[in-house]
């Protein structure tokens, strides 16, 4: 009986655990593609193609939307080519 139980509870904190990250995920994700579509008309402006926005990691873009926004415009586009290339 104390193994049943112990597993049972056991499946029930791994089943809360496995939906806790799910959440996460889906609000990562979200965040990501919002993100993203924030800067496809700062790609465009610069004439970098926004197909590379597909392949960029959630760090690039975080580090490129701080780098547009820093309000230095002088170099933003080599700025956010090095973020993308490196």
């Amino acid at each position: 009986m104390k193994t049943i139980i112990a597993t049972l509870t056991t499946v029930t904190a791994l089943s809360f655990g496995t939906m806790a990250f799910a959440d996460t995920r889906a609000e990562v994700s979200q965040g990501y593609d919002m993100l993203a579509t924030s800067l496809m008309g700062d790609f465009e402006r610069m004439g970098i193609p926004t197909a590379t926005l597909d392949t960029l990691t959630l760090g690039q873009l975080a580090a490129i939307k701080e780098t547009l926004e820093d309000g230095d415009e002088s170099n933003d586009k080599g700025q956010v080519e090095a973020i993308i290339y490196n």
